[in-house]
């Protein structure tokens, strides 16, 4: 019988990357996540060249590996439009935009779909779900991705430093939380 052991910080990328993959992330998951935090870094350090060539990563990924609804394609729709829209590319930018949006508009069948961390509970197969309540926060939060997709496409502006955010409270523990979490907290964020 195997336990978990938490990754040490000194880890290995390869130790971290097969805790990551026997928590249920796949490896898009963590490359979706990656991608997105360095753009998101870059974005916020000037460096707008390297951002635009992570966030098209990310978004190869989510188009590639992410289903329906899922808040984190929103998130890759919606950095590529801002990418498209400095560029002046404005068709472009309007597309991602509009894709965006259905995107988040479709989150809720995701959200229904995610389920807490696994709990090893002897002698049950049953599928544990989150209770409505925690889903309505889930909602909420899908929302402020939302909202800060459509402050972006009316005015130009990015709302947040979700960016900040994300490093002060990403979970440690790999679960639909922080996959949410960081589609909603690494779209683009304010320039230092």
């Amino acid at each position: 019988m195997s336990t978990a052991h938490p990754i040490a910080p000194g880890a290995s990328a390869r130790e971290r990357g097969a805790h990551a993959l026997a928590a249920g992330f796949s490896a898009a998951d963590l490359a979706w996540e990656r991608y997105q935090e360095q753009a998101a870094l870059a974005w916020r350090a000037g460096d707008g060249a390297g951002a635009a060539r992570a966030w098209e990563q990310a978004l190869a990924v989510a188009r590639q590996h992410f289903g329906r609804g899922d808040p984190r394609l929103a998130a890759s729709l919606t950095n590529q439009a801002l990418v498209m829209r400095r560029r002046r590319h404005d068709w472009q930018a309007k597309q991602l935009f509009e894709q965006a949006f259905v995107v988040w508009d479709d989150s809720w069948r995701w959200i229904h779909l995610m389920t807490p961390p696994h709990r090893s509970t002897p002698g049950s197969d049953r599928l544990e779900v989150y209770e409505p309540a925690a889903r309505a926060q889930f909602t909420a939060l899908a929302d402020r991705g939302c909202a800060a997709t459509a402050w972006l496409e009316r005015h130009d502006e990015l709302l947040d430093d979700g960016l900040g955010e994300w490093l002060e409270i990403k979970p440690r523990r790999l679960s639909d939380l922080r996959r949410l979490l960081a589609a909603v907290l690494l779209i683009a964020p304010r320039r230092t």
